[in-house]
């Protein structure tokens, strides 16, 4: 079985981003590819499955002002709960939106969640 792979710029487009964008998250580690010299090159299979997991959620989502508006959070605090992993979120551009179904099971999963205020 032979795999198909992608140049730098095909894979960007595919995945509907920059060249730019896409070279970041091969730098991060968050999407392998392959360097032969000075190029890049992607899987198809990995490209696409970088491309499903950022996909928008379905349905209602916030930003995380949205979400210190709702929790008494801090920016800095819900910044770290997404990049540790906690709060699932979706970067779209320069903000993360975090799915209603997500802020439902962390508000569950919380143990603050479950508490009534003063």
């Amino acid at each position: 079985m032979t795999e198909t792979y992608l140049t730098l710029k095909q894979a960007a487009a595919s995945c509907g981003v920059t060249y730019a964008a896409l070279r970041r998250e091969i730098e991060k580690g968050k999407l392998p590819a392959c360097r032969v010299g000075r190029k890049y090159f992607v899987s198809a299979a990995a490209a696409a499955e970088w491309r499903s997991a950022r996909q928008v959620p379905a349905g209602k989502c916030y930003t995380v002002r949205q979400v210190m508006d709702i929790l008494p959070l801090s920016y800095a605090f819900l910044i770290e709960l997404i990049r540790k992993g906690e709060l699932a979120a979706v970067k779209q551009g320069r903000q993360y939106l975090i799915s209603e179904s997500e802020l439902e099971r962390f508000i569950a999963a919380s143990a603050c969640g479950d508490q009534t205020r003063p």
